[in-house]
C-alpha cells in the first residue's frame, strides 16, 4: 500500500527543490562480526544480534537449497520500484548500494561498496571511495561510473520510483576516476546518509544488461520484473509472479559466497499452511507468525525461535476531523485509558518492548520525542456516556484484530462504545481526501525507510500534505503547521544539537494533543528449523535475513 500512495507523488516532489538539511558525519568503523542469536523462546532484543559464521565444512547429505516463505507477491525486484516490505528479503540479496546499516541490529551505518566515504562539514559532498574488485553478477567490473547510471536510473520518468525523492537534494554526480564516486548537493540534509543505508536506497545496476535489454527507453523496467542486474551474493533463477521465486548463488561474488547454493522462496498466503510446511520439513523459516504460534515452537526439538529488534512501531491515528476525536481533550482521555503494558504483554508478551516515544527504536535520543502518559480510565469514564468511535484496523492480519479487539474491551470498559472496521489496504488512500467521511482512529504497525527520524515524522505527521513535502502516510490530516516547521528546521540542520531539538519539538507537538498513540515496538521473530546458524539481520528491514550468512551449524 505504501508503494502505491508514495509513488503517486514522486513526479511533482521531483520539480520541487525546498531546502531541507544535511550531514557531517564521521565515518564509521568496518562493520563489525556479527553475533548468534541466543535460540531461546524469550529473545531478549538486546541479545539477539547476528554472529559471523564458522567456516566449518557441512556434512555432505546436508541440503544446499534454502527455503522460505511469503504471504503475498512481492513487488517486481527490481531495487527502483521495489518499495515494500517483502521484497527486500529478495531484492537485498539481489542488489548492493554504498552503504547500508549493520547486521549487529543497530542504527550504526557501514561501508558496502563503499570502503569509506568523507562528507563535508556543510554537508554539501560526499565523497565515496569505492572496494577494490567489485563485479556485477555477469563478471564485469563495477566502477564509480558504473556506479553512476544506478543512480541516475532512479530518478528517470520511465522506472517511476517510489524512493526517488531520498536523490531530490543532489545536484551532480561526479566521477573523478574509478575509485571514486562524489556526490554534490543542491542543498544540505541531514537525512542523506542515512537514505543511502536504507534498504530502499540506490543501488548498482548494471547498465550494460539494461541496454541490452531496454525496450522502448524504459530503462530495462520489463526485464527486470524478472530478472536482475546487480553485484549482490544471489541471482534471479526463477521469477512466477503467484507462486514462487528462485535465487541462485552469484558466483562471481566479489565478497564471501554463501553457503546455500538456492534460495526458493513460496508464495503461501495462509499462515497455518505455512507453519504445516515447516513442520513437514518442506519450509526452513517463516516469518510474521501470531505470537500464540510463536509460542507453540519455543523449546520445541527440532526448531528454534529467533527475535531481533526492528524500526516497526504499533500504534493508533487519531482522525482530528470527526466527533467525538475532533476534540483534543477526548484524544487524551482515550490515551489514558490504554493500560499500555497490559496490552503490550497481553499481546506481544517477551517479543515488543512497551513504546515510550513517538519515534522508533534507536531514532532520536531515548529521552526525547516521548510518548508517556498515566494509565487513568477515569478521564474517558468522565466523557465517553453516549459516545460512539470506530476503530479501524487492516483486514488480512490476524494480529492486528487481535490488538484491536484487546484495545476495543479496555475501552469499553470505561463505557466507551468501540465499533472495528476491518480495512483493505486499498481503501487508506481514501481518506485523506475526505477525512470526514474516514473513521476515528486506524491501528497497524508501521516501519519507516531509515533511522532517521525525518523519514518517520514526514511520512505520517506532516500536515501540509497538499504541499507533496510529506505526509504521504498522514491518512486523517493530523499535526500542526509548527510541528511541519520543526522537521523543516531539522532536515535542514548539520549539527546534531539542531536536529534533536527540532525532532523532539515535532513529537511534542503530536503527542501534547494525541494526534497519535503508540503501542509497542515489536520484534521481527523468525522460526527456523534446528539446524541453521549465522542469523544476520538488519534493523532497519523487517522481515529480512542477510541470505548470506545463513549456513548450517
Amino acid at each position: 500500500m505504501r508503494s502505491r500512495l508514495i509513488a503517486s507523488f514522486i513526479l511533482v516532489l521531483a520539480l520541487l527543490a525546498a531546502a531541507c538539511g544535511g550531514d557531517d558525519a564521521a565515518e564509521p568503523d568496518p562493520a563489525p562480526a556479527a553475533a548468534e542469536p541466543e535460540e531461546t523462546g524469550a529473545p531478549d532484543p538486546e541479545e539477539t544480534a547476528a554472529v559471523e559464521p564458522e567456516a566449518t565444512e557441512p556434512a555432505e547429505e546436508v541440503s544446499t537449497t534454502l527455503r522460505l516463505a511469503f504471504p503475498t507477491d512481492m513487488d517486481p525486484p527490481d531495487p527502483d520500484t521495489n518499495y515494500q516490505l517483502h521484497g527486500n528479503q529478495v531484492t537485498e540479496a539481489l542488489y548492493e548500494g554504498l552503504l547500508r546499516y549493520s547486521s549487529n541490529n543497530t542504527n550504526e551505518i557501514v561501508g558496502l561498496l563503499a570502503e569509506s566515504w568523507e562528507v563535508a562539514d556543510d554537508g554539501m559532498t560526499y565523497t565515496f571511495t569505492l572496494r577494490e574488485g567489485l563485479t556485477f553478477a555477469d563478471g564485469s567490473p563495477l566502477d564509480s561510473e558504473t556506479l553512476k547510471f544506478g543512480f541516475e536510473r532512479r530518478f528517470a520518468e520511465p522506472v517511476f520510483a517510489p524512493s526517488a525523492y531520498m536523490l531530490l537534494p543532489v545536484d551532480r554526480y561526479e566521477t573523478p576516476d574509478p575509485q571514486t564516486f562524489i556526490i554534490h548537493m543542491a542543498y544540505p540534509e541531514s537525512a542523506f546518509l542515512t537514505y543511502l543505508a536504507s534498504p530502499f536506497s540506490p543501488k548498482a545496476v548494471n547498465p550494460a544488461l539494461v541496454a541490452a535489454n531496454e525496450v522502448d527507453g524504459d530503462w530495462g523496467v520489463e526485464w527486470m520484473k524478472t530478472n536482475s542486474a546487480g553485484t549482490g551474493p544471489y541471482v534471479i533463477e526463477e521469477f512466477t509472479l503467484g507462486q514462487r521465486y528462485v535465487l541462485a548463488r552469484n558466483e562471481n561474488y566479489w565478497g564471501e559466497k554463501p553457503f546455500y547454493e538456492r534460495v526458493e522462496i513460496r508464495i503461501i498466503p495462509d499462515a497455518v499452511t505455512q507453519v504445516l510446511q515447516l513442520e513437514g520439513g518442506d519450509l526452513d523459516i517463516i516469518t510474521g507468525q501470531p505470537i500464540a504460534t510463536v509460542r507453540t515452537f519455543e523449546d520445541r526439538d527440532g526448531f528454534q525461535v529467533v527475535g531481533f529488534p526492528m524500526l516497526q512501531k504499533a500504534w493508533i491515528h487519531l482522525n482530528p476531523n470527526v466527533p467525538p476525536t475532533d476534540d483534543p481533550d477526548f484524544r487524551i482521555a482515550l490515551r489514558a485509558a490504554i493500560d499500555r503494558p497490559r496490552l503490550v504483554e497481553q499481546i506481544w508478551g517477551e517479543y515488543a518492548q512497551e513504546s515510550t516515544q513517538l519515534y522508533p527504536v534507536t531514532s532520536i535520543d531515548e529521552n526525547l520525542g516521548l510518548d508517556v502518559w498515566e494509565h487513568d480510565p477515569s478521564l474517558l469514564e468522565a466523557v465517553s456516556e453516549g459516545k460512539s468511535v470506530t476503530l479501524a484496523y487492516p483486514a488480512d492480519r490476524a494480529a492486528d484484530s487481535q490488538v484491536a479487539e484487546a484495545l476495543q474491551a479496555q475501552w469499553a470498559a470505561a463505557g466507551l462504545d468501540v465499533v472495528l472496521v476491518p480495512t483493505p489496504d486499498a481503501d487508506l488512500g481514501s481518506w485523506q481526501g475526505n477525512v470526514t467521511e474516514a473513521p476515528n482512529m486506524y491501528y497497524e504497525v508501521s516501519f519507516p525507510d531509515s533511522t532517521h527520524p525525518d523519514t518517520w515524522a514526514r511520512l505520517f505527521w506532516y500536515y501540509d500534505w497538499e504541499s507533496f513535502f510529506g505526509g504521504f502516510l498522514n491518512y486523517f490530516v493530523a499535526g500542526s503547521p509548527a510541528s511541519d516547521d520543526a522537521m523543516n528546521t531539522g532536515l535542514g540542520a548539520v549539527d546534531q544539537a539542531t536536529q534533536d531539538e527540532a525532532y523532539d519539538f515535532s513529537a511534542a507537538e503530536i503527542t501534547d494533543t494525541a494526534h497519535y498513540i503508540t503501542i509497542s515496538d515489536p520484534q521481527d521473530v523468525f522460526i527456523a528449523r534446528d539446524g541453521i546458524t549465522g542469523f544476520a539481520h538488519w534493523l532497519a528491514t523487517p522481515a529480512t535475513l542477510d541470505l548470506a550468512a545463513l549456513r548450517p551449524g
